[in-house]
């Protein structure tokens, strides 16, 4: 095989050069490896949202569906076989429509039983009346007999056995008599009784004519003519009838997480999938506290009516309803992202035992309520020596800051359990200690207080929160008091106006630990 030129002046060299050539070589190729190797920093620039006013609507989500305000089952009472249906779905009915009929010649013929039983049973009365007349005359006829037996009697002309038949005829005729009109109260009770069978019977034929009872639109028909309706314990369902669906009920289910938010008169907004791109709305007008478990999930039905401008709502549809719990206009918002935001370097503190000189929580009080003074887990030297331990405090601001805090346990244990005072003990220290402190300690100290309820904390009746601005080119903290969210930005006070642009993200991330074999926690590793 031949060899270039350039190979072949190579391989003239002295071999103690050419070993040289092959290491510097490798070398080369070694450096260039490990280059390739190594990771490329990567720069992930913050990423800001400016401040801005607007309006934040708080809501509470949930499906259901959409209702009729009234809707009535038909049924029928009779059986027998459907001769008519006179309306159809979607037929608008007023009350009192003939919906359906049902053969009535069976019950047609029982009202004409009925009137001819009447009609005998009366004749019968009037026979009685008849008899008792003739009872009254034949007891006139026996007493005028008896008055002149007895005369006679009396005047010895008549015989005592004369006088007894008189008086025995007398008595037969009253029992006559009284027999006439017990026959007469018995016939007059059965010409009542036919009556109420007669009334019945026209009832029933009456109901053979299937009425609607309100006003509305026929939404289902479950009858056509020629079958039969069979009805025994239970009344058929014939037709559905929705009233006035120029109004409509929703029907949601609400978690039991957010039932407490809901209130009747609220206003809900819903879509429904036939018009996604519309939005509809309504009130609530009932919140029912029977609650529905489905798969171990609790939730309660919440009723709004809305109205149905055009008929486009129909009974069934699925309806994607938003409560409207809290609504605020022309507020100062911010991303939800940038109340979340943490800087890696300057990630915001545990406050452990609670603020000095406070209790184990906010306001000054221990998990259980009680107040805190001196002897409480806050207020010993324990909780401030935790505290400045957290500020990273020099041993001369440390020695600064001591008093002060003693300062502030003597007015808290003084203030007792009124909080108003015990807050604004714990304001005037750190008003006091911020000027001993550098600036990223001040920066801390701020998520410090926001932490349990500060400057723009519970005592104004919102939450606080802490966004963060680029100073000097490093994230700042600024307090914040937090009002109603929905989701996606939240309502915000605070020394902070239109335009500010916060972090929202990005920026260094934080250094991985790593750790220690011996125990005793981690530490951050190091970067190569």
């Amino acid at each position: 095989m031949a060899l270039n030129p350039i190979a072949q002046r190579l391989l003239k060299l002295p071999r103690p050069v050419l070993i040289g050539f092959a290491v510097v070589g490798s070398l080369l190729l070694l450096m260039g490896g490990c280059q390739l190797l190594k990771p490329k920093p990567k720069v992930d620039p913050f990423r800001f949202a400016a401040i801005e006013r607007g309006d934040v609507t708080k809501t509470v989500s949930a499906s259901g569906n959409v209702q009729a305000l009234v809707t009535v089952q038909v049924g029928s009472q009779l059986s027998g076989l459907v001769s008519q249906v006179l309306v159809d779905f979607n037929s608008p009915v007023s009350k009192g429509d003939v919906l359906a009929v049902i053969d009535a010649k069976t019950y047609a013929s029982r009202v004409n039983q009925g009137t001819a039983d009447l009609g005998a049973v009366t004749a019968a009365l009037a026979q009685q009346r008849a008899a008792l007349e003739q009872a009254k005359a034949q007891n006139e006829v026996d007493q005028a007999a008896y008055r002149r037996v007895k005369s006679l009697a009396d005047q010895g002309f008549a015989s005592g056995q004369a006088l007894d038949q008189a008086t025995a005829a007398v008595k037969r005729s009253e029992a006559g008599v009284a027999l006439a009109r017990a026959q007469i109260a018995a016939q007059s009770a059965r010409v009542e009784q036919s009556k109420a069978g007669l009334e019945a019977s026209r009832y029933d034929l009456g109901r053979t004519q299937i009425l609607s009872p309100i006003d509305g639109v026929v939404v289902d028909r479950k009858i056509d003519p020629g079958q039969t309706v069979a009805a025994s314990f239970q009344a058929p369902v014939l037709f559905q009838i929705a009233q006035d669906l120029s109004k409509l009920q929703v029907k949601i289910m609400v978690d039991e997480a957010d039932i407490g938010q809901v209130r009747e008169g609220q206003t809900v907004k819903f879509t429904v999938d036939a018009y996604p791109d519309e939005t509809f709305q309504g009130a609530v007008t009932q919140v029912r506290k029977q609650p529905e478990t489905q798969q171990n999930v609790v939730a309660y039905a919440v009723i709004a009516q809305a109205e149905n401008k055009g008929g486009r709502l129909l009974p069934g549809m699925t309806a994607n309803a938003d409560v409207v719990i809290e609504e605020r206009p022309n507020v100062l918002k911010v991303p939800a992202a940038a109340l979340r935001f943490k800087p890696a370097d300057m990630q915001a503190p545990t406050v452990v035992g609670g603020p000095p000189g406070g209790g184990g929580g906010p306001g000054g009080q221990s998990a259980g309520g009680r107040p805190q003074g001196a002897g409480g887990p806050g207020g010993r030297a324990g909780g401030s020596a935790r505290f400045l331990e957290q500020l990273d405090l020099t041993a001369d601001q440390k020695a600064k800051a001591k008093p002060i805090f003693e300062e502030m346990r003597a007015k808290m244990m003084k203030a007792g359990e009124d909080p108003k005072a015990r807050r604004a003990a714990r304001d005037e220290a750190f008003a006091k200690l911020t000027p001993l402190l550098k600036p990223d300690q001040r920066a801390r100290l701020t998520v410090m207080q926001s932490q349990f309820g500060g400057r723009g904390g519970p005592q104004r009746g919102k939450p606080p929160g802490v966004v963060w601005i680029l100073k000097d080119k490093k994230p700042w903290p600024v307090p914040v008091r937090v009002g109603a969210s929905d989701g996606s930005f939240s309502e915000i006070e605070g020394e902070i106006k239109p335009g500010d642009q916060v972090i929202i993200g990005g920026g260094p991330k934080p250094l991985p630990t790593m750790r220690s074999p011996f125990g005793g926690g981690s530490s951050p590793r190091p970067r190569t």
